[in-house]
């Protein structure tokens, strides 16, 4: 069953008239069919069949295809794992096409971290059940944000606006079984570490500590070898990780220790088909850049400029990154008006920083 705080939500949305649903800066398009790719390099599962194999670990615990399933089905989708199993508990096609799309990835990763966080949770004291507030705040402001880009959307194509209460339901089921997770570990990271009435003097010690990071940005170069499937995100299979860790290899082996063939690799070796071609540069990067995964923007800007990093593990493989330069695209006083971006900022790091400390703490690994 759905928590009672959920149902409320639901409840709320479904009277909705018109708006629609999105993922923060970059709003994903409106619902389409699940990308199911044909080959099978990567690692494969299927429901019920591989119930019991661990997609990730934390405090050494298994974390297994079924505790996701029923996770996904008690918070955000009841009858989930009846869809994926069928009647008769044999699976369905469309199960398999969910556990072989790029929405299960996502999920292996935000249940991990769910878990590490709900072990912070505990660690200060706090009930099970003491985020439920945060989490149905998530995943509401989620939703209605989605439903406005999914509006604006509509007026760009010059599409009638109005939205039934059938057609809002069907736009926040799906939502909530593609983000639902997300929203969850959002409502996490907003519970133990919300917006603090912050005072003057401390908004200004934040912002003379870094003030680089208020319009700024910097240029980097990149180098990716993909040991998870481009199309979806999960992890590639034996064979699939021997050839990438050689190529890795390979790459550490010929790299310049003064990175000054970076670029030239980069063209070489990379996966990253964009940026490749142009010696992996990437311009521009924000502290807090939603184009990129955040270990990437965080260790670009601990980085020197002319520095190359270690590897760097991300949903998409791994990278090593060299910081080219940091640029100031504008200049920030710190004045009243200032004050919210700057709240926001310091928000955003200290989440950041209590995802990364519990992901280490709590030995979150990731085997799917």
């Amino acid at each position: 069953m759905i928590s009672r705080t959920f149902a409320s939500i639901f409840a709320l949305m479904l009277t909705l008239s018109a708006q629609d649903p999105t993922d923060k800066k970059a709003p994903p398009a409106p619902p389409a069919a699940v990308q199911q790719p044909a080959s099978s390099h990567f690692i494969q599962l299927a429901y019920p069949r591989d119930r019991n194999r661990t997609v990730a670990l934390a405090d050494g615990l298994p974390i297994t295809l079924e505790d996701l399933c029923r996770h996904i089905e008690q918070r955000h989708q009841p009858g989930f794992c009846l869809f994926l199993s069928g009647p008769e508990d044999k699976g369905t096609p469309e199960g398999a096409r969910i556990l072989t799309s790029d929405l299960i990835a996502p999920w292996v990763r935000q249940l991990a971290d769910i878990t590490a966080l709900q072990a912070e949770a505990k660690m200060r004291g706090f009930e099970q059940n003491a985020a439920d507030a945060a989490i149905s705040a998530a995943l509401k402001g989620g939703f209605e944000e989605f439903l406005g880009h999914y509006v604006d959307d509509l007026k760009a194509r010059n599409l009638p606006t109005e939205l039934s209460t059938s057609r809002v339901n069907f736009l926040l089921v799906d939502y909530q079984l593609r983000l639902g997770l997300s929203c969850e570990l959002q409502g996490w990271l907003d519970f133990l570490e919300p917006e603090r009435a912050w005072t003057e003097p401390q908004l200004n010690q934040f912002f003379q500590s870094d003030p680089r990071i208020f319009g700024g940005a910097v240029h980097i170069s990149q180098i990716l070898v993909k040991q998870r499937d481009a199309g979806t995100g999960i992890l590639l299979n034996d064979e699939g990780i021997g050839r990438a860790l050689a190529r890795l290899t390979e790459i550490e082996t010929r790299l310049a220790k003064d990175g000054s063939n970076f670029e030239e690799m980069a063209r070489l070796f990379s996966e990253e088909s964009r940026s490749a071609p142009e010696g992996g540069v990437l311009h521009n990067v924000e502290r807090f850049d939603y184009r990129l995964p955040a270990a990437i923007c965080r260790e670009a800007w601990r980085m020197r400029d002319g520095q190359v990093s270690s590897v760097i593990e991300t949903q998409y493989g791994w990278h090593l990154v060299m910081r080219i330069e940091q640029v100031q695209q504008k200049f920030m006083l710190f004045t009243p008006g200032a004050y919210p971006v700057v709240r926001l900022l310091k928000k955003k790091l200290a989440q950041e920083n209590l995802l990364f400390a519990a992901r280490e703490r709590h030995k979150i690994e990731l085997k799917l």
